[in-house]
């Protein structure tokens, strides 16, 4: 029996030859998003795609903006290839969570003044917290995806941000 050749071990090429791809980058909650990228590079970092939201949103930097792929944050490291596959798709949708956007409130993506409530003007009041808070946040799917993020970011190490993460979320479980 003849070894194969070397023409049939060469990988077969994607469907989508010139390795690009068209992203679209979504979000349902505050800033709604729907942004399409056509013909992007598969060797489009993460981090260009935050950039890209950011510019899109009115935001002068990345900080707590988060891209999900199948509900999980992606690292701003990572390629799109290296995330979705290099397998010729045609087209991704990734998720955008925008981690912080009520504290800079709508000017960041409006340009309308902010009012902060419970605050009186040069008393020095702390404002007073809205929205869910205590065993409602640590309960929500929401804030443990938002734990996993900024431990990704922070340690830069998947493995271990996944390690520490699984610690944190066991330990709260197990209180």
């Amino acid at each position: 029996m003849q070894p194969p050749s070397a023409a049939s071990q060469q990988p077969q090429p994607s469907a989508n030859n010139d390795n690009t791809i068209s992203i679209t980058l979504r979000s349902l909650k505050s800033p709604p998003l729907n942004l399409t990228l056509p013909s992007q590079s598969l060797a489009t970092s993460i981090f260009e795609l935050k950039q890209k939201v950011a510019k899109e949103i009115q935001r002068d930097s990345t900080d707590g903006i988060k891209i999900l792929y199948q509900r999980k944050p992606c690292s701003d490291a990572k390629t799109v290839g290296e995330v979705v596959g290099e397998e010729g798709a045609k087209e991704v949708e990734f998720g955008v969570m925008v981690v912080g956007l009520s504290a800079a409130g709508p000017s960041a993506a409006g340009g309308e003044d902010v009012k902060m409530g419970g605050v009186e003007e040069g008393k020095g009041k702390v404002p007073a917290a809205q929205g869910q808070s205590g065993e409602e946040v640590l309960g929500s799917a929401e804030f443990w995806d938002d734990l996993k993020g900024w431990l990704m970011q922070r340690v830069r190490d998947e493995g271990k941000a996944d390690e520490v993460w699984s610690l944190f979320k066991r330990g709260w479980d197990e209180r």
